[in-house]
């Protein structure tokens, strides 16, 4: 799991570089906030599980599947009404998500998993 969120960060970070050398401010924006959200995301998730199956907690398990979603809506549908954001650069951004799990499932036959 560790490996994936390096994945994940990585994208994200060259994907804000790349478009800062082309001077796109608000897609650079947008791009960043999607992606620094959906790796948010995923860390968090990740913690909320393992607190979940190491202490056999049901209830936490489902406090994280129905808060973890809501709390997440709220916050896109706030950075979508945003009048900087850019929907297709912050689509881009949550769906880097999908390229670090491609390269994470390209890599997972190279090395140990962590």
């Amino acid at each position: 799991m560790k490996r994936i969120i390096k994945f994940q960060a990585l994208i994200t970070v060259l994907g804000t570089f790349l478009l800062w050398l082309v001077a796109m401010q608000q897609a650079m924006e947008s791009y960043a906030s999607g992606g620094f959200l959906v790796t948010a995301n995923f860390l968090l998730l990740g913690q909320g599980w393992k607190m979940a199956f190491q202490k056999k907690l049901i209830a936490l398990a489902v406090l994280v599947i129905v808060f973890k979603y809501a709390i997440l809506g709220i916050i896109i549908y706030l950075l979508v009404k945003q009048t900087w954001l850019v929907p297709l650069w912050f689509a881009a951004g949550v769906s880097s998500m999908m390229f670090a799990s491609l390269l994470y499932g390209l890599t997972l036959s190279f090395f140990k998993e962590e």
